[in-house]
């Protein structure tokens, strides 16, 4: 089924599971990553692509694959809509009560689907499902093994909230996961970390269940700046001014209209402020320092840069030494934008 710039959701097909493929400019990386969706060991499946404007070979490639399979539905946006739209816009088009986000240039094991969902199965409490991933370059080539931390399925707040930020690498959402949880959080917002604020929101809700056998193949391409990146959400570079501290903003003010506690609210507020204490935290804000720092200079503003290197020095030393020594870059999920809004490991 093919059908261009609407918000018509794909009539009910009886499918469990939905798979949204966000994708800009997916070629040549697409095909892999559809193919080994379309052979999942469970059949009543969708998967629902949205096209954000594709320039490239997309739109012909992903109209014959609908054209071919039933389960395959693709819509396209005639004007891109930023990523951080177009990953929700696969989740409104969307009928089943499981939902998992797909990304266009990685791979997927026959049994990703059904081992998540075997698992929310045996859990109902759990928000979702996350299998451990394979990091591989370019070549397909394994660089390790990225697998969620455990206390993300406690039932403690406190310790799933820790075990979200108390780590380098966020590829949580890359998951399955139950319909009426998304539906409760909300949107992914356009900002800088969205992956991270998403997830903050679901933890308030429900624990995250994990498995340690890696199901999926997650392509790092290094070499694309972080402001293009960021830009990609929405369009608007903006969006690229201090991302880390406009992260944390959101952060704590995600808990807000999610009827929570008191007690649950206070939580929260206490995790974020022991977070930011934490030497992980203060390299992201060197960063956002670093990259103010290089704004400033290039809109002449020397002065002001210079200013602001003293205080990026303090706070992330080692950091700040790496980045002087070479180009500033971003590892990116994939080499053209569209899937770099949700932040796999910092990238």
């Amino acid at each position: 089924m093919t059908q261009a710039d609407t918000g018509v959701p794909c009539p009910p097909t009886g499918a469990g599971v939905s798979i949204g493929l966000p994708v800009f400019n997916g070629m040549p990386d697409l095909p892999h990553a559809l193919e080994s969706l379309l052979a999942q060991d469970v059949h009543e499946i969708e998967i629902v692509i949205s096209d954000n404007a594709s320039e490239d070979g997309t739109a012909a490639y992903c109209e014959a694959m609908a054209e071919r399979d039933p389960r395959v539905h693709y819509f396209r946006n005639e004007v891109n809509q930023g990523a951080a739209a177009n990953f929700q816009r696969v989740v409104d088009l969307s009928t089943a009560p499981y939902f998992c986000w797909a990304a266009h240039d990685d791979v997927y094991s026959p049994n990703f689907v059904s081992a998540c969902r075997e698992v929310l199965v045996e859990h109902p409490e759990a928000a979702l499902c996350v299998p451990a991933r394979r990091r591989v370059d370019e070549t397909g080539a394994l660089i390790s093994i990225r697998r969620e931390p455990l206390g993300l399925s406690s039932d403690d707040l406190e310790t799933r909230l820790r075990a979200h930020l108390w780590r380098r690498g966020w590829l949580t959402i890359y998951g399955l996961w139950r319909r009426e949880i998304l539906t409760r959080i909300g949107p992914p917002p356009p900002v800088w970390g969205s992956d991270v604020i998403l997830l903050w929101r679901a933890l308030l809700l429900a624990p995250a269940e994990t498995l340690s056998e890696p199901l999926a193949d997650y392509r790092v391409i290094r070499g694309k700046p972080a402001d293009t990146s960021l830009s990609a959400l929405t369009g608007a570079s903006s969006h690229a001014h201090l991302p880390n501290m406009k992260m944390l903003r959101c952060l704590r003010e995600a808990s807000g209209d999610l009827g929570l506690s008191a007690g649950d609210r206070e939580i929260a507020e206490r995790v974020l402020r022991r977070w930011v204490l934490t030497h992980h935290y203060r390299e992201l804000i060197a960063t956002d320092l670093l990259a103010e720092s290089r704004r400033l200079r290039g809109r002449g503003a020397n002065l002001r840069a210079a200013t602001l290197l003293p205080l990026a020095a303090v706070l992330g030393p080692r950091m700040v030494l790496n980045r002087m020594r070479a180009t500033p870059q971003a590892e990116t999920h994939g080499p053209r934008g569209e899937m770099r809004l949700f932040r796999g490991g910092n990238r």
